[in-house]
């Protein structure tokens, strides 16, 4: 869950607790991992549901989504999802499938959202003056 997120669903982060790992991001950059927590989490289409504890690790980082749901916790729920489709499909209660679907309008604001926010990094070095070493 990024911190973001966490802010915006008015957690206190007196619920955070420690976490002593790290986490670095797909281009190996270090990611501040604020500590974890679990929380019910419902997972519904407007007809079936299911609610699973999930273990969220909150992060400080900037995203165009809001939580990624790691292998763990999408094995354990039995979910399937497709990025092609943009929908996931996990078992329900009394043997009903729940899709969740996304809507790809949306998704594609929030990333171009993400990517305005981004702001150039430059890399500064400098180098000590050069001198000529005489023998």
């Amino acid at each position: 869950m990024f911190w973001t997120t966490f802010n915006k669903l008015q957690l206190s982060p007196d619920m955070l607790r420690l976490y002593g790992g790290c986490l670095y991001g797909f281009v190996g950059d270090h990611v501040e991992v604020r500590g974890h927590l679990e929380l019910r989490t419902t997972f519904t289409d407007g007809i079936a549901s299911c609610t699973e504890s999930i273990r969220y690790l909150v992060v400080n980082a900037s995203s165009a989504y809001n939580i990624l749901l790691g292998r763990p916790t999408l094995n354990r729920s039995g979910a399937v999802p497709s990025t092609r489709h943009m929908k996931m499909k996990l078992p329900g209660l009394v043997g009903k499938v729940i899709t969740i679907k996304s809507d790809q309008k949306e998704a594609k604001r929030c990333y171009e959202n993400n990517l305005k926010t981004k702001k150039g990094a430059f890399m500064v070095t400098t180098r000590p003056p050069y001198t000529e070493k005489v023998p």
